[in-house]
């Protein structure tokens, strides 16, 4: 059976922080008394609130002109409403003080029969670690940086984004919290919450059409095709290098290692016909390719600003909240900005077995790795049998590991 989007629709919940001039988060009272303001300027739009963030939601709309046209009307009825306040807008994946991410989740429709669905979302599962790689948004995060380009996709955005899992739509149950989610429940998209929250309106809008592009491919072409084991661990495995290295990394694609900006050449290659029925073709997706060509992300951006602010989470804060006073800011940067080499793949085992102290708990280690139980049970065995790690119960049966040069 194909899984048609019919008629196909896009939406989006893009969240953004909204901050004080001394760089703090505005309270959520003030969150609702914006986003309230908004709605009674432009009826048709419906912004929220969501941890002490401004949620706006545009959609569904079956054309990218409309959306770029809502989409710009909100953000200029948000500004100016700011603006009055004197406050300013973060547009980011991630607050460097705050535990709670931030995300850009994109919904696409129209489809109503669950088991149709349940094979976009089975479908798009590939599609994820590329996707999350260019829209990579969070390399400062709880006063961490340097190890990825989004902390946010690296932490499964404190479990509001999860390692996409692939299940029978005979024997699915509505959930939420995946990084691709049926939501048929509740409405009738497929959405996808990987991304990180994202700096600008144009961008919002080409990364909006493309995945609806790849979701309608997928609908027409791939929704029946099965996933085995080893695929499904390269998905894995692969959204751990786009967290790490963002455009830069290296996947693994129909059995060879391939950059990423070839991955997503031939991703917008297939999105074509998708996006066409929505009015738009790969030439007008100006600002992805200029990131795809380059290497850049919006994360590499908030880098080259840490570094001019001295590696200091507080003035990062600050100046990227002024700096994105300017609606294009990302675009200017990306024009100037050099093209940056591809980063060979890392050792995920390697930096598992990094991150095991004395007695770590079995439980703690599901949390910190990207794989399956089944993948890190196979990956701990084998770095015990290495002797590399050793292993021991505690009391109530619960595998202990410890790194052997620390014991």
């Amino acid at each position: 059976m194909i899984a048609r989007l019919m008629p196909l629709t896009v939406g989006y919940d893009w969240e953004m922080a909204v901050l004080k001039r001394t760089g703090e988060n505005v309270a959520e009272r003030d969150v609702e008394a914006l986003s309230d303001e908004v709605r009674r300027r432009l009826p048709w739009c419906d912004p929220g609130t969501d941890l002490e963030l401004v949620e706006v939601r545009v959609g569904p709309v079956p054309a990218f002109r409309e959306l770029l046209e809502r989409s710009r009307r909100v953000e200029d009825a948000l500004r100016a409403a700011i603006g009055r306040k004197g406050w300013a807008l973060l547009r980011s994946g991630a607050r460097p003080f705050e535990r709670e991410p931030v995300g850009a989740h994109i919904h696409v429709g129209t489809v109503h029969d669950w088991t149709a669905a349940v094979r976009i979302q089975n479908g798009m599962a590939r599609y994820v670690a590329p996707l999350a790689a260019l829209l990579a948004n969070s390399p400062v995060y709880r006063r961490r940086d340097s190890e990825y380009k989004s902390y946010r996709v690296a932490s499964f955005a404190e479990h509001c984004s999860r390692p996409q899992e692939i299940v029978a739509p005979g024997f699915s149950q509505p959930s939420w919290g995946g990084d691709v989610c049926v939501t048929l429940a509740w409405g009738s998209t497929v959405e996808l919450r990987v991304g990180d929250g994202v700096s600008s309106t144009r961008l919002m809008c080409e990364v909006v059409a493309l995945v609806a592009g790849l979701m309608h491919h997928v609908a027409e072409r791939e929704s029946e095709r099965p996933v085995t084991e080893e695929e499904y661990r390269t998905v894995l495995v692969n959204r751990w290098r786009a967290a790490k290295h963002g455009l830069q990394a290296v996947f693994t694609w129909e059995g060879d290692e391939v950059e990423a900006p070839a991955v997503l050449t031939a991703m917008i290659g297939v999105a074509q016909d998708g996006m066409s029925r929505l009015g738009i073709s790969a030439d007008d997706l100006t600002v992805v390719r200029a990131m795809v060509e380059k290497r850049q992300t919006q994360a590499d951006f908030q880098l080259a600003v840490f570094a001019k602010e001295r590696g200091d989470a507080h003035r990062l804060t600050r100046a990227m909240a002024n700096i994105q006073r300017d609606p294009g800011a990302f675009e200017t940067y990306l024009a100037t900005a050099g093209t940056l080499p591809a980063v060979e793949p890392g050792d995920i085992a390697g930096e598992l077995v990094a991150g095991v102290e004395i007695d770590t708990p079995y439980p703690v280690l599901c949390w910190k790795t990207p794989l399956a139980p089944a993948q890190l049970d196979a990956l701990l065995e084998k770095a015990v049998r290495e002797g590399r790690l050793s292993m021991k119960r505690s009391r109530l049966g619960v595998r202990l590991y410890s790194r052997a040069d620390l014991v």
